[in-house]
């Protein structure tokens, strides 16, 4: 399925703060640009004194009771709630109007860039002040909300179906409390243009590290493409999560239960993933720029044609590289493959999901559990994915394996293949000081395969960093 790609950035040097309405870009579902939030932690939040938040106050406002698990009805009509969300989560007003219709709650729908509601929900919080009644909740958001104890647990207000069918509920969950229910789904792979490998006489699809560095030679070596791999490198979440995945396709952990690093020796799967990282990088095998770019240029140089193995995509980029009107490779033999694995046994990656949650501070707990519910029907599930303005691929199994099944969705049988395999970066649930340790991770990462520290050298300090982090943790 096809839509329209919109590429509108406004300042390259700015993108980490660029404005949501038009820093997404679309395709069979859209895609999302997602830029890792300004360092804003809770202590900073309470330094400020009084801050103004715009989100919906506490008030005396009351509902009836005994909300029961799944129900959709009019016990809360009359309400109105407010729901905080990325313009790609923007639920059609026309859809917003069939769930009033149904329960009498009404919808004030805000949306605003990914990066500034993590920063509003901080400073609301902070403020003893609800951001609204429904907000975004993203997977690395979990560790700190659920810390501070800002989220209403969704398990006894979710119908237990939709529970049970939730693709990277595990993403969300900690010592069994479900912060936020996932309104779409995302994962590492590796997206390969199978007709250029033809092209350089390659005839294996690689599943292991040893091999795109071969076939990525033999692909420059014969003319084909130049720069053959692609990944950023520059400064944020979209280069550091590259490293995780290749650790987890290697069956590595960055951190042991305790938060112990499990990456500094030199057989460890992620001291490893970084020195191939390094090595495709020093080797002449991506495009020098790649340390100034993030994860949505790198894909419009697969779209390009100016890169033939985009090493840690994602699966819905395959839309934009098939659409004849955004790429230049789309009569081209694409493949969605599982990240290759170190010594070719893949073992996985992990999820990226986004969700629904709710508020302690929010006056209106049952009409906003309705609402989440009502959202993962199918009608709306279909809305969020087939709607030009969304694209979000539905996170319930039952309504993905629908479309897989009826090929209405970009390589469905590849999806559904992957999906078992994954899994949550970090096991223990996300850790509250993981936003630091990501900007840390990414900063070593490009200085390391740049060359002006070592692999030994850029670990022992990431390790270092990450347990100061773990011990002054509250």
């Amino acid at each position: 399925m096809m839509h329209k790609v919109l590429q509108i950035i406004r300042n390259l040097q700015d993108i980490e703060r660029f404005v949501a309405n038009k820093g997404k870009i679309q395709m069979g579902g859209a895609l999302k640009v997602k830029t890792r939030p300004m360092a804003l932690t809770l202590g900073s939040v309470l330094m400020m004194g009084a801050i103004s938040a715009c989100g919906a106050s506490p008030t005396s406002a009351t509902q009836p009771t005994g909300y029961k698990a799944g129900a959709i009805n009019r016990q809360y009509a009359g309400t109105t709630i407010t729901v905080l969300v990325p313009p790609y989560a923007g639920m059609p007003q026309s859809q917003l109007a069939k769930f009033t219709k149904k329960t009498g709650i009404k919808v004030k729908m805000e949306t605003l860039a990914w990066a500034d509601i993590h920063d509003k929900i901080v400073t609301a919080e902070a403020s003893h002040i609800s951001p609204a009644d429904v907000t975004e909740v993203d997977w690395s958001w979990v560790g700190q909300f659920a810390q501070a104890g800002w989220y209403t647990p969704l398990n006894k207000y979710i119908a237990p179906n939709y529970l049970k069918n939730a693709i990277n509920r595990d993403v969300f969950t900690i010592h069994h409390q479900l912060l936020a229910m996932p309104y779409n789904f995302g994962f590492k792979e590796t997206t390969i243009n199978w007709t250029d490998f033809q092209k350089a006489g390659i005839t294996t699809v690689p599943t292991s590290w040893a091999q795109i560095l071969q076939d990525a030679k033999i692909l420059k070596k014969r003319g084909v493409v130049q720069y053959p791999v692609g990944f950023p490198l520059s400064i944020g979440e979209s280069n550091s999560t590259n490293w995780y995945a290749l650790i987890k396709s290697a069956g590595g952990e960055l951190f042991n239960a305790k938060w112990v690093p499990q990456f500094t020796a030199p057989s460890s799967p992620g001291y490893q993933a970084l020195a191939f990282e390094k090595a495709l990088y020093q080797g002449g095998l991506m495009p020098p720029g790649v340390v100034s770019l993030h994860n949505i240029q790198v894909q419009q140089l697969f779209a390009a044609g100016q890169i033939a193995i985009a090493l840690t995509s994602g699966p819905l980029f395959m839309s934009m590289f098939k659409n004849p009107s955004t790429s230049k490779v789309a009569g081209d033999n694409l493949k969605i493959i599982p990240l290759p694995g170190n010594d070719g046994h893949r073992t996985g990656t992990f999820g990226l999901p986004e969700g629904l949650g709710i508020p302690k501070l929010s006056t209106h707990k049952g009409a906003s559990a309705e609402f989440i519910n009502w959202w993962m029907e199918t009608p709306q599930l279909l809305v969020s994915y087939n709607d030009p303005n969304m694209g979000n691929p539905p996170p319930q199994i039952d309504v993905l394996h629908q479309l897989s099944q009826t090929h209405k969705i970009q390589d469905g049988p590849e999806i559904m293949s992957i999906l078992p395999t994954v899994k949550p970066l970090f096991p223990q649930g996300t850790p509250v000081w993981y936003p630091q340790f990501s900007t840390d991770a990414a900063t070593m990462i490009q200085s390391v395969v740049e060359g002006h520290v070592s692999v030994k050298a850029g670990v022992k300090t990431l390790a270092s960093q990450a347990r100061q982090m773990a011990q002054s943790a509250p």
